[in-house]
């Protein structure tokens, strides 16, 4: 599994590059200012919710969105157990069969 992007520094960035403030962004995601910018500074996770207006916002593919924060998610819950690349390998190889 490759590593996982780190959702706030990526919001951040995209906000950023986009020249938004963090009120646009909060507004479009249903969240104050603050919530945000504990989200940006890896003080609090991204919720799942707020993946359509960021996909919308920014022009981004809500799928692969998705995908990312349950990388990312996966990640630092398992990613630190001594079986957690053989037990993300068993996962696929059973949903493929």
């Amino acid at each position: 599994m490759e590593k996982p992007i780190e959702f706030g520094t990526y919001i951040h960035d995209l906000r950023k590059e986009k020249k938004y403030s963090l009120k646009i962004v909060a507004d479009k995601l249903g969240i104050d200012i603050s919530m945000l910018s504990k989200i940006e500074n890896g003080e609090r996770q991204l919720q799942s919710h707020m993946l359509n207006g960021l996909s919308e916002l920014f022009d981004l593919d809500y799928k692969e969105m998705q995908i990312q924060l349950l990388n990312q998610r996966i990640d630092e819950q398992f990613g630190k157990e001594p079986f957690f690349n053989e037990a993300i390998k068993k996962i696929s190889e059973l949903k493929n069969k």
